[in-house]
């Protein structure tokens, strides 16, 4: 009897990894979470590990062999330079699957799962971040997400944060909460030896702390507020300047927001979604509520010539 084909997508994560399987009809069969997959925190040799069990266990789940995929599209972080797509490529070509297979950044398929259009911007705000959108004529554009030029996530916000318990030390900014809860959440009775500690590197997940800024922000912290209120602005910065790029700025588009901080709202949301309506009239704000890796698996049908479905 005939195989029914099937196409892959993923989704990879520096901290999960989701695996999707579906039919030419767009029809998700399996699903599978894993762990982390980014090749710069494991290696090109675990990532390619951890990916190939994860796709084996979705194909035994789903019924099918590794011959019977006609398209797979791997959405990967840390797939950052043109030299990242030949070196992970070739790292997963130990994966014999059948049919083409597209290796791109993660942005591009939590950008395609988010919008109805084939064109749009995705702000993608977590433990870092990245900008990136396509444009009507499909012209690709992504922050380069290294940290210099925009603002990066978590790392940015807990940077500003520790910026503004020096300075109220120092007695040049004003007194925040975040100063008390800072030193509690590292373990240290005050702020001299918990910024000796983060200087002689013994603080490690600093940027886990992200999330005590955003909540005092949204308790009322004027500085908290202040700090969050700018970073928000700088992240609808790079978005106008993404727009701009793809000459989507003064057009009608989607913006898609993911990642933890987006996802938290309060007032990073409300900053963002406000600077946006000022900035780009024409776009429309949407919050990623589905795995990004149905965008993979959009993109694995259409690398798969499937006709074209509502279905995923």
């Amino acid at each position: 009897a005939a195989v029914d084909h099937v196409v892959i997508g993923v989704d990879g994560g520096g901290t999960s990894t989701d695996v999707v399987i579906a039919d030419l009809s767009g029809e998700v069969i399996a699903t599978v979470r894993t762990g982390g997959s980014n090749h710069e925190s494991i290696g090109l040799e675990a990532m390619a590990e951890v990916l190939a069990a994860a796709i084996g266990e979705t194909l035994d789940a789903s019924g099918r062999q590794h011959a019977d995929v006609a398209a797979a599209v791997f959405g990967l972080a840390g797939v950052d330079w043109p030299s990242d797509v030949d070196r992970v490529g070739a790292a997963l070509a130990g994966i014999e699957l059948g049919g083409p297979r597209l290796v791109v950044n993660d942005s591009q398929v939590a950008l395609r799962a988010g919008c109805t259009q084939p064109w749009g911007i995705v702000s993608s705000v977590g433990t870092g971040s990245v900008t990136a959108g396509v444009g009507r004529a499909q012209q690709w554009f992504r922050t380069m997400a290294v940290g210099f030029g925009e603002p990066s996530g978590s790392g940015t916000i807990v940077t500003e944060a520790l910026h503004a318990i020096a300075a109220e030390h120092h007695g040049s900014g004003e007194p925040t909460v975040l100063t008390e809860r800072f030193c509690a959440a590292l373990g240290h009775c005050d702020v001299l030896s918990m910024f000796e500690a983060i200087t002689r590197g013994n603080a490690p997940a600093l940027r886990s702390l992200a999330p005590m800024v955003t909540a005092a922000a949204d308790a009322g912290d004027e500085v908290a507020r202040r700090l969050i209120t700018e970073v928000a602005i700088a992240h609808v910065d790079v978005a106008l300047a993404v727009a701009r790029r793809l000459h989507l700025a003064d057009d009608e588009f989607e913006l898609v927001t993911a990642g933890s901080v987006h996802a938290a709202g309060g007032v990073f949301g409300s900053v963002f979604a406000d600077g946006v309506v000022r900035a780009m009239p024409g776009a429309t704000v949407v919050a990623l509520d589905r795995p990004a890796a149905l965008g993979a698996v959009r993109m694995a049908l259409d690398l798969a010539g499937a006709p074209p479905t509502s279905a995923v």
